[in-house]
């Protein structure tokens, strides 16, 4: 009867089931563990294929072709160890299926455990999805980029944008961020947003404020520096007149004044400001105001379509941040019609004075000062869906 109440040897023999419950775990943590860091790395091949074949896709190449390229790039290699890559174009599965504007990459990789081969698990198929490409272009035509500075959208007097089709952002976080003197004004818009706040109303349009930071859309273009931008095509000209026909970059040295010119494809740097005489049309051209200001008297007239491929996609007028000078559009009865943005992301953009009129496609610009003036504007964007620059290529799942 001793023998069987005897309790030596318990503590050993639950131990040695302890110790192997434990080592089970551990084993298991492990291949768990490591199954994890797989998953990351196909997630990271997947995502890299997707972006790979969003952007040929844009510019009209095989998504297919630079999806397999990217994932072989980032490790997986399509037949190669069991990896699978299938490219569809468009999605198949999940809220873009059927959207040509997007790419899906879907991954099977099999990987090999350690330690759950002991419980007949030698391998564990790791899956990935992605799905990247162009969203429909957005809406935004006003973009006010100053981070901080207060009015800086300022309205003044019988004011009167005119952007019913599209939006204006502002992006200083200041507490009166935009600024508006008197009552009547006009603010027609899709939205009129801002990071900070607002002094006085807009109708019918009113404020949205507290809304996110965005950045320069065109990340602070700088375009050519006129000594290296311009080898062997420069002028000196101090009047342009007749029609100037250019392959590329055409820079003048002096002051310049365009009068009753047309000038065709390129770019029209102005080392020393430029003044618009008469009727100046631009066709698939760009002014880009490199250094001193830009004139337009009253009763002129400024028509420019600007390039719809290239550096200069989508702009009509330039001046680069480097060049602070204000940027006066409107006074008195001159006109401008502009198939293209206004892009002066250092620069105050003024109007004043309503006898003349103003249409543009977009304006980026880092303050803005309406007195008593209006602008017409619709947004470039969806004006020129396939070609417009501020589409970009985004993991959207």
């Amino acid at each position: 009867m001793k023998l069987w109440r005897c309790e030596e040897g318990q503590a050993l023999v639950i131990s040695a089931l302890t110790i192997t419950s434990l080592f089970g775990f551990v084993a298991m943590a492990t291949d768990v563990g490591l199954l994890f860091r797989a998953k990351r790395n196909v997630q990271i091949a997947a995502d890299a294929a997707a972006t790979a074949g969003a952007v040929d896709a844009k510019y009209g190449l095989s998504a297919s072709v630079a999806a397999l390229a990217a994932a072989a790039r980032n490790g997986v290699t399509n037949g190669v160890g069991g990896a699978t890559v299938t490219v569809n174009t468009p999605p198949v599965y999940g809220p873009n299926a059927g959207d040509n504007n997007y790419v899906e990459v879907i991954i099977n990789q099999p990987n090999p455990t350690f330690f759950m081969k002991v419980f007949n698990f030698s391998s564990a198929n790791i899956e990935a999805r992605a799905v990247a490409g162009v969203p429909n272009p957005g809406t935004g035509c006003v973009y006010i980029m100053n981070p901080s500075a207060s009015a800086s959208l300022k309205l003044q007097g019988a004011y009167d944008i005119q952007a019913a089709g599209c939006g204006i952002y502002v992006n200083s976080n200041s507490s009166s961020a935009i600024s508006v003197t008197g009552n009547g004004g006009i603010v027609n818009a899709a939205y009129l947003e801002s990071v900070g706040g607002i002094s006085g109303s807009t109708s019918p349009t009113a404020a949205t404020t507290g809304v996110t930071p965005l950045n320069d859309p065109f990340n602070n273009l700088q375009g050519p520096t006129p000594t290296s931008g311009c080898p062997g095509n420069t002028s000196s000209a101090t009047t342009v007149t007749g029609t100037v026909n250019n392959s590329g970059v055409i820079c003048y040295t002096n002051g310049v004044t365009l009068n009753g010119a047309t000038l065709n494809n390129g770019i029209y740097v102005f080392e020393n400001g430029v003044t618009v005489g008469g009727t100046v049309n631009v066709n698939n051209g760009t002014l880009d105001i490199y250094s001193g200001t830009f004139n337009q008297p009253s009763n002129t007239l400024l028509n420019i379509t600007a390039p719809t491929s290239g550096t200069y996609n989508g702009l009509a007028i330039m001046q680069p941040a480097s060049n602070t000078n204000e940027l006066q559009v409107q006074f008195g009865s001159n006109d401008q019609t502009m198939d293209g943005m206004l892009y002066a992301p250092g620069a105050e953009v003024y109007l004043q004075d309503n006898g003349g009129g103003v249409t543009y496609t977009g304006i980026i610009a880092d303050t803005m000062f309406i007195k008593s003036s209006g602008v017409t504007i619709s947004s470039y964007n969806l004006q020129h869906p396939t070609t417009t620059p501020l589409r970009v290529v985004t993991l959207v799942e």
